[in-house]
C-alpha cells in the first residue's frame, strides 16, 4: 500500500511539473545594466478589446488550508480554464475555483504566456508560492467572455490582495519560429477549413470540452481528435510520448506555447508570416527535470525531441535572436482580505 501511494504521488508530481512548465517555463531574467534600460510595455490589445476595467458583482475569497494536492490537500479545480488560450465553457456568469494557487490566479487574470514564468515568480513574495484559495464570484452579465472574466479577476486581486503590477519590455535572448521551407507546411500543420466553424465556447450543460471523434471532419489527419482553439492532448504512438495540438488556432498563439512544451529556456515569437488559423498536432519525447523519472518510461525511450518534432511534423525551425519581450512584474501583494 505504501509503495503504491509513493508511485501515485510521484506520477502526480511529474504530471504537475510538466503541466506548470507548459504554462510557466523558467526563462532566465536578464540582468539590468545602464546600457540596457527596461521600457514600459503598452497595454495588451486583448484588454482593450474586452472592454477595459470590469469587476464581479459578488465575490467570496477564502484561503484553502488543506495543503497542496500531492500532500493530501483538496484537488485544484476551476470552472474556467486558466491558460492563455480561448477555451471557455459558458458558466452563467459564475467563476468557481478551489484550492487554486495565487500564482495561477495571476496567470489567469493577466493572460500570462509561458515565457514570463521566472520574472513573475521572482517578483512575488515567497509565501505566494504555496498559498491557495477558494473563490466564488458572479457577474450579472450572462454573456461574459473569458477575457472579460480575466479583467474581473484583475479587479478582484487588486481589491482583496491589494495587487499592483506593471509591464516591462526587456531585451532578451529569444527564438524566432520560421518555416523550414518558405511557404511549405509540415505534415501535421494545415490551414483550418473556412467552412468548418470551430468555437472554444462550450454550453454550461455540457460537462466536457469539445472533443470530436476521429471520424469527424474536425479531427486532424491521422485520426487525432483535437479541441477548438485550446491546447488539448491527443493519443500518441507510445505512452511516454507527449502529444498536443489544437484546431482553428493562430500561429501567434500556437508559437507562444513552444517555450514551455519544449523546455527551451527562452521566449519564442512568431516569424512564420502565416496568417489566419491552423490545425496542428505534435508528438515528442518530453524533457524531464534533472533527477526526475517518469514511471513507465524506459531509460532508453525513443522519440523525437521537441525541436526535431517541430522541424519534421510542423515544418518549423527555431532561429536564435535578441528582441524585446513583454514581462508582467508584481510590485505589491498582501495576504487576502476575506469576506
Amino acid at each position: 500500500m505504501r509503495a503504491s501511494r509513493i508511485i501515485r504521488t510521484a506520477v502526480f508530481i511529474v504530471c504537475l511539473t510538466v503541466s506548470l512548465s507548459s504554462q510557466l517555463h523558467v526563462v532566465a531574467e536578464p540582468a539590468q545594466t545602464p546600457a540596457a534600460k527596461w521600457q514600459p510595455a503598452p497595454e495588451p490589445a486583448w484588454e482593450a478589446a474586452a472592454g477595459g476595467h470590469q469587476q464581479f458583482d459578488v465575490a467570496s475569497v477564502r484561503q484553502n488550508k488543506s495543503g497542496m494536492p500531492w500532500a493530501g490537500g483538496d484537488q485544484m479545480v476551476m470552472n474556467v480554464p486558466y491558460g492563455p488560450d480561448d477555451n471557455f465553457r459558458e458558466t452563467n456568469g459564475i467563476l468557481s475555483a478551489r484550492n487554486y494557487p495565487l500564482l495561477n490566479l495571476i496567470v489567469f487574470a493577466y493572460k500570462v504566456p509561458s515565457a514570463q514564468g521566472q520574472a513573475l515568480l521572482a517578483s512575488m513574495p515567497v509565501w505566494t508560492n504555496s498559498a491557495s484559495f477558494d473563490i466564488e464570484a458572479r457577474t450579472e452579465n450572462r454573456n461574459v467572455t473569458k477575457d472579460q472574466m480575466r479583467l474581473m479577476m484583475q479587479s478582484l486581486l487588486a481589491e482583496r490582495f491589494h495587487l499592483l503590477v506593471h509591464r516591462e519590455l526587456r531585451e532578451v535572448n529569444e527564438y524566432a519560429a520560421v518555416l523550414v521551407e518558405g511557404g511549405k507546411l509540415g505534415p501535421h500543420l494545415r490551414p483550418h477549413p473556412a467552412d468548418q466553424p470551430c468555437s472554444p465556447v462550450v454550453a454550461a450543460q455540457n460537462s466536457g470540452a469539445p472533443q470530436p471523434k476521429a471520424s469527424d471532419p474536425h479531427a486532424f489527419a491521422g485520426g487525432f481528435p483535437l479541441r477548438c482553439r485550446t491546447f488539448g492532448p491527443g493519443p500518441t504512438t507510445a505512452p511516454y510520448l507527449k502529444g498536443v495540438g489544437s484546431l482553428d488556432m493562430t500561429m501567434e498563439t500556437m508559437v507562444s506555447t513552444f517555450s514551455g512544451y519544449g523546455s527551451l529556456g527562452r521566449p519564442v515569437v512568431d516569424k512564420t508570416g502565416l496568417t489566419g488559423t491552423y490545425d496542428w498536432y505534435i508528438e515528442f519525447l518530453p524533457e524531464l527535470p534533472p533527477g526526475v523519472e517518469m514511471p513507465g518510461r524506459p531509460p532508453d525511450a525513443a522519440g523525437p525531441t521537441f525541436i526535431e518534432a517541430l522541424h519534421k511534423q510542423l515544418g518549423i525551425k527555431l532561429a536564435p535572436q535578441k528582441g524585446p519581450y513583454d514581462f508582467l512584474i508584481v510590485d505589491h501583494i498582501e495576504h487576502a482580505t476575506e469576506n
